[in-house]
């Protein structure tokens, strides 16, 4: 019951009025040989288009069924830090973009994921500021 409260109280933000949103997904593929802190690249499609490499740190709780966890995107052009809440028995959950550096500094975004074998493979929606849209 606290997991559920958990996840639907996550700090999902509404989108300003004038930011366009858009759909985006984002798939990341890792080794999971260093459990807890992995690392892999990852690939966007949709309203994003950019590759790069990415962290994961796992932190996990209630029994190893749930976890909070870190995603760090990195490119040339900046990073995306996003936090994810995981149900790691059903392998899904949601996620959010907490920070941006570089061009993605006004970056948010939110959605669900799914966790097939190696990968985060995420969906949701982005918005950015109308002067930032053109750097990606």
């Amino acid at each position: 019951m606290l997991s559920m409260i958990a996840i639907s109280t996550m700090s999902w933000k509404p989108f300003h009025k004038h930011h366009k949103v858009k759909p985006v997904t984002i798939t990341a593929v890792y080794d999971f040989s260093t459990f807890p802190n992995v690392s892999g690249t990852f690939t966007t499609g949709g309203a994003l288009s950019i590759s790069g490499t990415s962290t994961m740190n796992v932190h996990p709780y209630n029994n190893g069924t749930k976890a909070h966890c870190v995603v760090i995107l990195v490119t040339s052009k900046g990073t995306i830090t996003i936090h994810q809440q995981c149900n790691l028995a059903a392998n899904h959950g949601r996620w959010e973009i907490v920070k941006g550096t570089g061009c993605f500094e006004d970056l948010k975004g939110h959605g669900s994921l799914t966790m097939p074998p190696n990968t985060e493979a995420m969906t949701g929606v982005i918005s950015r500021n109308k002067e930032s849209e053109d750097h990606d």
